[in-house]
This record gives C-alpha cells, structure tokens and sequence, in this order.
C-alpha cells in the first residue's frame, strides 16, 4: 500500500515530475511541497523554460524535515562507498510505489540525493550529471534527467561561494538550460538517444580507409589522448554518427608494428595538415602543441569549441563535460570512463577507446550549435579573430625562450640567503625558533609560518589582535590568516606578518621560479591558452610534459635570466600605458584626454592632481599614487580594497580614492554609462571591435565592476592579439626571419637574427610598431596607443637598449640603426 505523501503536490497524470530531497522549514510548517524560497526559485526557472510548475508532479525523497536541515545522518554520498542508512531504504521504497502511480513521461531528480535514489548514481556531483537522460534504476524503463537543487542558485547568491568554475549564481542558468530540455523529452515517454557508429578496434586497412574518408570531408572532429607523454590513442569523427579510435598502445602493448605505426601517423598527418579540411576539437592549445612538438605536424586549419564557448559565454565552465551536458541533447556522461581506466586494477581498453571516439563524435554536434548562437549574438568574427591567435601560440610555446642557467644557479642561493636572514629577523620577533623546511617535522616550541593553526594562535590569541574573519558556505565567520588576512595585519604595521610575506615571496621565488624544470635543452617552455580570462586576455602555464610555467606573470628577476637565442636579439614592444589611455576616450575625462594629447606621462599628472601640485614638483612616490589610483580606480575598486590592493592604511586609500574622482569626475560619469547601456541592451556590452559580452551576474557591484573593465581590457587584448601576435605570425611576406617567442599583458616578445644587419632590424620594428599603433575608433574619437621598444639580449630591463614611441617617430632608421650597432658592440665586446 502506497504511504501517504504529506511533502508532495501536483496531479498524477503530470508529464514532468520533479523531486526534490526533503521538505525544508516551510514547508514542514505549512505542508506540501517546493513552496519556500527553493520553490519560489523552482517557479521562476520552471517559467524561463515555458514550464508550469503547478501543473507538474511535485515529490521529495524523503517525508520528513531533517534537522539542520542535514541528510547526513541518512545518506553520505561521498567516497566511492556510499552510506545508505535503513531510514533512506524505506523513504526510498515509498517513493518508488509514489512513483508507480504517477504518469510522468520524464522524471526530473533536483541534487544528488534525489538522483541516486531514482538512479544509483554514486559522484560525481550533479554538476556532472545534470541535463543527460538516463534510465531509472528504480523503476525500470522510465526517463530520468537530473539537475541541480536550485537552493543551490540560492545559497551561491547569497554567499558567493562558486558552485562550479563558472561562477556564482550563473548556476541558475545552468538548471534554466536543463528545465528546457525536460519541457522537450516531457512530450514523449520513451528514451531517444542518438544513435552513434563508433569504430574501437580497427584493423590497419580499415584505419587508413577511415582516414582517406576524412579528406573528402570540409569538417571533421578530432581528439587524441596521451600515456607517459606519448599518443596512445587518437580519434576522428566524420560527423556526430561516426567516429573510429586509432589505438596506438593496449596497456604497455604496441598494437602496430614499426612500419605500420609510421604508416599510420603519416596519414593522420595528412588529415590534420589538410588545408581543405576543417578539424573541430576540444581545447586546441593542447591537441595542437602535443602533434606539433612530438611529430612536427602542424594542425590545420582549427576550429575549437573551447574558444567558442569563451567566446559565447565568458562566465560558463568551458570543459568538454559542460559542453556536451548544454548540446548533446541528453548524451549520458561518459566522462569519468576516462578517470576510472587510469585508477589501476585491470584496465578496461574498451571503455577507454570508446570514451576517446566519444570527445570526437560529440564535436561536430557541438560546434554547429556554437557557430549559430555566434552568428545571432554578432561574435562570430570575435569567435575567428580569437581562434586564429592559436597558432603563434603554439609556435611560442613550443620554441621557448633560452634561459642562463649559471644565472639561476647564482640568483637561487642568493634568494636563500635573503630566506636565511628574514627567518632569523621572524624568530627573534616572535621569540621562538622555525620550523625546518617544509616536510621536517615540528619540534616542540617551533613555530611554523607555513601553518594556519600557528599563525592564528600566535597573532589571534597570543598578541591579541582582532582576528579577520571568512565567511563559509555553513554561514559560520571562521578566523582566517590567508594573504588577505596577513596583508592587511602588515598594513597596520605588524612587523611579523610583514616579514611572513617576504619570506613567502622568496619562497616562492625559489622554488617556482628558480627551481623551474627545464627541458633537457635548458628552454624555458610554457603551454598558453589562447581563452585564458573572460576578457581575452592570454595566460600561460606548465607545458603538457610538466616542464617551465606561467611565461607571462614571471617577475622582473626570473625575466632578466631569459636570454637571446645565439646571434639574435630579444625585441619587445609594449603598448604604453594602454588601458589608461583606453579610458580616457572611452570615459571622455578631458582632463586625462589633454594629458595624452600633450604627451604628459598620465600616472605623474594624475599623482600631482590629486596632491594639488605642479607637474614639475612631482616626486616617484607621488607618482605612485597616481599609478595606483589609474590602476585601481578606473574599473569602481571601492576604497577599501583600493587601500588593501595596494598596502596602504585605509585611511589613506579613502582620500587617494575621493580625490581621484574629484579630478577625474568623469570617470564615474562613465560608469553610470555602461550601467545604462546595461541595463537597455540585456546586461550586454559591445567594445570598440565589435565584441559583444552579456553578463549573467546578479545585478549589482560584482556585475558592474567587471562591466567596467570589458571594455578597455578585451579592446587591449584584441589589439595585441590581432595586431601584434597574428601579424607578426601570419605576415611571413615581411617577417620571415622573425621568432615571436612570447605575448606578455599589453607587449610582445621577439627575437630578430643581427646578421642581417641593424637596419633589418629597425624597419622590423617599425613595422611591427606601426602595426600595433593601428588607430581606434571609439565614439568620435580616434586614436592611437603608442608603442615603446626594448632591445636586448636578455630581459634585463636595466641592460635593454630602451626607445619610447615618441623618440622612434622624431628619429630617423638610420640613425636608430646606428645607435644599435653601437649598442650591440658594446655588449658583445
């Protein structure tokens, strides 16, 4: 006999059936179900998606309200032995006989809970699973499609807390998504997945047959996987429906012979090199450097759903998992297939080729979704122009930057010295002695800089200071000595937590920058990716061998270590003061605008405005103030992070802050702009090249402080993207004895060989500077940003030979050449 349901609503014969967990305090107080805020949140989603809620089947897992709100003591879904206590076994059976009488074409679990009860599913999280379309475990031959509990939206928005890498409450967006699919599948009762052909074990002839076939087609789909730094498997899809792995390896097996592996990747180079034939793949950065850097083929040309979903919807995750969850419609999740055959035991290579067919085959049903929203929302070209930095990437990446190991050897026991004596200055402030390094076990009496408990113990308890405090997800204010924390007690001038963080930044100068693993060719190597921040900007990390870093945050004492390549000389060019002067015309402060016009450095204008002094009076530190207040203040920084940002008491950061919109009064002028233009064209703002970007934030400081920083900071990357690195790259007509080596901010790294003489040398830069100063158009203004250069043989800025845009445009390439020459005698000699 079916047990009453007190926490269930809505008619029997409802095509959508949602469950939820448990009833929460609302509803344990009125009855019923989904009618407190989670519910309130639930109708307003069900309505994005054309979805009734009171005509749908409302349920709960369990029929009571759980103390603290906490199903712990009835379910643990963590660790891959979940706890299922006996209370969750009969609330689960209940609600399998509700269940038998209810007609639902699709069943829709809301959270984890509810989806292992209807499905089985241990993790991974929802986040994994929501969107696809499975079949009930619990009752067999009926439609499933888990989605996130939308307390979830609820408990991101208000704490901030990131449910996903997508963001705070974009994750409302996300169940928005799944509600629309659930209105579709709610229309029939059966289980229609796409059928698709995938080809795990190919004969040798079946395997060049297939890709011979790949040649007759403009677009295909291809993705590789890799084992100890080798290809042991590579798939291409021809559409959706068809798809073959070529194995390389089975476990630590060949699978071909010598000839017939050589045989192979020949014709797979084939297909990749292809001019005609489009490859779509999952994050091209990594695909394209590992064929490139192990076999020299250069893949191309490239579309790359990654990119486009950068493009498309900066906030968003950007994995393949994400992608495959919003437009493979209702494609299981397949993606752990990969992750369980690499957790030992006896390898299923079945599982594992038909998991990397699957990243192939779902491609080509992906990016033709992309292409259109790109097409609707006017990105397409923004899409193309990003897309094409990818192959200078790889170039850069893997030529990598000559580094002076004798140097490093020198810098690193010089940092240990400087480490040796902040620790004795640390111990004999505290009065007691360190810990050894880190993994020597704590004696007695030391006290470890490295450990929270210390830290909190030592400046919360022992000195007595008010401790900083972090909220969590709980809702509880916990203490927290996080660099933040640290950061502000040294702006207060306690001189032990100053002399924590110069130790820890020569910690870490040791050991990530100086102890950086090179290549066995002593390069310094980094993987870049070319969709890095929402706002295109570049970023940079480790190399897929595990080898070099982030080549673009290296500070200026690893810098100076990297060296020209023999009988080459380092160029780089640098966009002065790039976003300032972006601002100044986008935010049309007249004030700044003169400032450039007339050539007046904008930080030493802005620190003797704000100091109300003349020009010639300025000193470094108040020109430092003025550097902070351009940095800090353009994009709405509040006074108090200002202050935090920058080291500085607050009540120093709050006058810097008034005054810089006191003398720049049009800067806030100009954020009460975009928030008008965001507000009449759906939270949507377009930068000077046409790039649209919607921000899916909740309305408020968060939204606005990243509104006001699109503009200037994605106009700067597309400018350095477009006109620097693709021009340099792509232009081999004027630059073939050119090797870009590096994309840096607002600058680019190259090396020009001297043989050829100083005056190649000169017209190259000024090519490239002319490039870069293309003019922008930004209401009815018109403008360049100009180019300084630094020439060298190592990134040492105090031994680069230096020339500002100004003195390059007054002088003649003659005498720049010869200034060189002269130059380059003097350091060779």
């Amino acid at each position: 006999m079916t047990q009453s349901a007190t926490y269930a609503a809505g008619p029997l014969s409802a095509p959508i059936c949602f469950i939820g967990e448990a009833p929460g305090e609302e509803e344990a107080r009125h009855g019923g179900a989904f009618i407190g805020r989670a519910g309130q949140e639930l109708s307003k989603l069900c309505a994005s998606a054309g979805i009734n809620k009171e005509a749908c089947r409302l349920e709960n897992v369990f029929q009571f309200h759980p103390k603290n709100n906490d199903l712990s003591p009835y379910i643990r879904l963590s660790g891959k032995n979940p706890f299922l206590s006996e209370e969750f076994e009969r609330e689960r059976e209940n609600l399998r006989q509700r269940l038998l009488q209810c007609g639902a074409n699709i069943f829709v679990p809301l959270g984890n809970i509810a989806t292992y009860a209807l499905c089985g599913f241990s993790p991974p999280a929802i986040t994994k699973r929501r969107g696809s379309i499975y079949e009930s475990t619990l009752l067999p031959g009926r439609k499933v499609m888990p989605t996130i509990h939308p307390s979830s939206a609820l408990r991101a928005w208000e704490s901030r807390d990131s449910i996903q890498s997508g963001g705070d409450w974009v994750v409302r967006y996300f169940i928005a998504y799944d509600l629309k699919r659930a209105k579709r599948q709610s229309e029939f009762p059966e289980i229609k997945l796409r059928e698709r052909t995938l080809h795990i074990d190919p004969t040798f002839s079946e395997a060049v047959d297939f890709l011979e076939e790949c040649r007759k087609h403009e677009e295909i789909a291809y993705d590789i996987e890799c084992r100890g730094g080798y290809l042991s498997h590579i798939a291409f899809a021809i559409g959706p429906d068809l798809a073959m792995c070529i194995p390389f390896t089975e476990g630590a097996t060949e699978v071909w012979s010598p000839s017939q592996e050589a045989d192979l990747l020949v014709e797979v180079a084939k297909v990749l090199e292809d001019e005609k034939v489009h490859k779509i793949v999952q994050n091209a950065a990594f695909d394209a450097t590992f064929m490139y850097y192990h076999y020299g083929m250069h893949v191309r040309p490239l579309h790359d759903t990654m990119i486009a979903a950068a493009v498309l919807f900066p906030d968003y995750p950007k994995g393949l998992d994400f992608l495959v969850a919003n437009y493979c419609d209702g494609e299981p999740y397949y993606k752990d297939d990969g992750k369980e055959w690499k957790r030992g035991g006896a390898p299923n290579e079945d599982v594992f080729k038909r998991y990397n067919a699957m990243d192939a085959a779902v491609l080509p049903e992906i990016f033709p979704k992309q292409r259109l929203e790109l097409e609707r929302a006017g990105n397409w070209s923004s899409y193309i122009q990003q897309r094409d930095v990818l192959h200078p990437l790889v170039y850069a990446g893997n030529k990598g930057m000559r580094v002076n190991t004798d140097g490093i050897a020198d810098a690193t026991a010089k940092c240990q010295t400087r480490i040796d004596a902040l620790q004795a200055d640390l111990s004999e402030e505290i009065g007691m002695p360190l810990v050894g390094p880190p993994g020597t076990p704590q004696q007695e009496g030391e006290f470890n800089y490295r450990s929270t408990k210390d830290l909190i113990q030592y400046f919360y308890h022992d000195r007595g200071i008010k401790p900083y405090t972090k909220r969590r997800k709980s809702g509880e204010a916990t203490p927290t000595v996080d660099v933040k924390a640290l950061e502000k007690l040294a702006a207060k001038g306690i001189g032990e937590a100053k002399l924590i963080l110069a130790i820890r930044k020569e910690e870490k100068m040791k050991s990530t920058y100086y102890g950086v693993s090179l290549d066995e060719d002593n390069r310094f190597r980094c993987s870049f990716n070319p969709v890095g921040t929402v706002q295109e900007r570049v970023s940079s990390s480790s190399t897929i061998r595990g080898t070099g870093g982030n080549a673009q945050n290296l500070p200026e004492d690893m810098r100076r270590l990297l060296i020209a390549d023999e009988d080459y000389i380092i160029i780089v060019q640098d966009l002065a003061q790039a976003e300032n002067r972006y601002v100044a015309y986008e935010a049309n402060e007249e004030k700044m605008i003169s400032a450039i016009e007339a050539g007046v450095d904008i930080h030493t204008q802005t620190g003797c405005l704000i100091h109300e002094i003349p020009i010639d009076e300025c000193t470094s530190e108040i020109r430092a103030d003025g550097k902070a207040g351009n940095h800090g203040l353009n994009y709405g920084l509040g006074p108090i992070n200002f202050a935090l940002h920058y080291g500085l008491t607050n009540q120093r950061g709050r006058w810097i802050h008034n005054r810089y919109h006191d003398v720049y009064p049009g800067i806030e002028d100009w954020h009460a702009a975009i928030r008008d233009e965001l507000s009449k064209h759906g939270n949507t703002l377009t930068n000077c090249f046409g790039r649209k970007r919607r921000f899916l934030d909740k309305w408020g400081k968060d939204l606005f402080e990243k509104a006001y920083n699109f503009k200037p900071q994605s106009a700067i990357a597309r400018l350095i993207n477009r006109f620097g690195v693709c021009h340099l790259y792509y232009r081999q007509d004027l630059y073939d004895n050119v090797v870009f080596i590096n994309q840096v901010h607002d600058s680019i790294w190259y090396e020009v060989p001297i043989i050829d003489g100083m005056e190649s040398v000169v017209a190259t830069i000024l090519s490239v500077k002319a490039s870069l100063e293309t003019p922008i158009k930004i209401r009815n203004h018109e403008f360049s940003i100009p180019v300084d250069t630094q020439l060298g043989f190592s990134i040492n800025k105090d031994k680069m030979l230096e020339w500002k845009a100004k003195k390059v445009n007054l002088t003649s390439p003659h005498t720049l050449a010869a200034e060189l020459e002269e130059y380059v005698n003097a350091a060779q000699s």
